[in-house]
């Protein structure tokens, strides 16, 4: 809150308040609300039920509210108050005025423009970017959208390329600009781990959402002429700070989670409806498909590419490694078979984006080898694998969450970036449904 007020001031603003609320019709308006309000905590025979309508009609809306009226805090002429009036009094004019620019407490990360896209699509607000130019500090070179996201005012950098190094210099900058943030969130797609977790509940498919308890920086090691080794030490495994870690230890709890994940379905559903076929749909169960991680992408047939079909040898033509899974004709006899996929194909129905929680692998090296995924994934538990978190992390209050787009194997293809593009935006509001952070 910028400006000073005193207790006469706040007590003539209130009373100001309360009368023009009486001077109209607001009764016969807020009564049938209120109506509606409780007659939605009443529905509903379960506990769990009545708790999810309390949060989903109530909790929600007033959330809304709060937002809705933030901005009257910076209050720059007091209501003038007649010592005469009396019970008669009229309403009072009160100007207000914006001061200065808005306190972010919220920074987004996206290094690709799909990634910042699905991110703008979740806005509840986008400002006016004239503004840009007077908000941020000299020197600073970044590209950004102002808006608010739930409560929160919010600025998403538009990355000028992927990897640590771009997130740093974008890290730099919006940090001399807005050094009042106090969360940064990584955002966009990212390479699942479908082999972190052998329990059929932690089942990872495509359009899933990573979040990061903790970055591994899986490509600082040693390179011997036989192999290369990452460094098992304690600087390679970044843990959240504390604010973060409170963060996640109440995001974790078994029922904030479904929660967070019935909402993330109603988000995305909410883009479907809004804007059509653009990105938010769901490939489909028949075209996310797991590869057992030795088996190799690349030509099958040795009458079409004799590279690819050397006996004894690794090797792969450059033209395999553009092209599809059914141009190559790699066989579905080595696909690993999910029981969310068989069950929601069963039942004529979209798999629901689940969260996983875990380290994230992050690296300058885009993992593309089932074979060297599970092997670096292996001593850490990693849960996925990205390119800037390892950028932001140590100068940021960060949070990586990011749509499962691929198995980070040779098999990897484009088709489902947007959609877990979507999921992983659709995610963020969720989580910043659920948390507040202190301002």
């Amino acid at each position: 809150m910028q400006s000073v007020l005193n207790e006469t001031t706040i007590n003539e603003y209130y009373e100001w308040a309360w009368m023009t609320a009486n001077a109209t019709n607001l009764g016969e308006t807020i009564g049938p609300i209120y109506e509606k309000a409780i007659n939605h905590c009443l529905d509903g025979n379960e506990l769990e039920a009545r708790q999810d309508l309390l949060y989903e009609k109530v909790v929600l809306p007033l959330q809304e509210l709060y937002c809705a009226y933030k901005d009257d805090w910076d209050i720059q002429e007091n209501p003038i108050q007649d010592p005469t009036a009396q019970e008669t009094q009229q309403p009072k004019q009160v100007s207000f005025r914006l001061t200065g620019r808005p306190q972010f407490s919220i920074a987004i990360f996206c290094a690709l423009p799909l990634e910042a896209t699905a991110v703008n699509d979740i806005f509840d607000d986008v400002w006016n970017e004239e503004r840009e130019n007077s908000w941020r500090s000299a020197g600073d070179e970044n590209t950004y959208t102002f808006g608010r996201i739930v409560c929160y005012n919010v600025v998403l950098v538009h990355m000028g390329d992927m990897g640590k190094n771009a997130a740093s210099q974008a890290t730099a900058g919006i940090k001399a600009s807005y050094p009042e943030i106090k969360l940064a969130l990584i955002v966009g797609i990212c390479g699942g781990v479908p082999t972190y977790s052998t329990a059929d509940k932690d089942e990872m498919i495509l359009g899933d959402i990573v979040i990061s308890d903790g970055i591994v920086r899986y490509d600082f090691g040693k390179q011997f002429p036989d192999t290369y080794m990452s460094r098992a030490a304690p600087e390679v495994v970044a843990l959240p700070n504390h604010r973060v870690r409170g963060i996640l230890a109440k995001l974790k709890g078994e029922r904030v989670k479904e929660r967070m994940e019935r909402r993330i379905s109603q988000h995305v559903q909410a883009l479907q409806d809004e804007l059509g076929t653009r990105g938010s749909v769901y490939v489909g169960t028949d075209r996310d498909e797991l590869f057992h991680p030795s088996y190799p992408h690349k030509h099958q047939d040795p009458d079409v590419c004799a590279v690819c079909n050397i006996k004894g040898s690794e090797r792969v033509c450059e033209k395999a490694r553009t092209m599809s899974c059914d141009e190559l004709g790699c066989e579905k006899s080595s696909l690993t078979p999910r029981k969310r996929l068989y069950e929601a194909s069963m039942g004529g129905c979209t798999p629901k984006p689940k969260i996983h929680f875990g380290h994230v692998g992050s690296g300058d090296t885009v993992m593309k080898s089932g074979q060297h995924r599970d092997k670096t994934a292996s001593p850490w538990k990693l849960v996925a694998f990205e390119m800037e978190a390892s950028g932001v992390w140590d100068m940021l209050p960060c949070l990586v969450i990011k749509g499962v787009c691929d198995y980070s194997d040779s098999h990897k293809n484009k088709s489902w970036q947007e959609y877990a593009a979507t999921t992983a935006a659709a995610c963020v509001r969720a989580v910043l449904e659920e948390y507040v952070i202190a301002q």
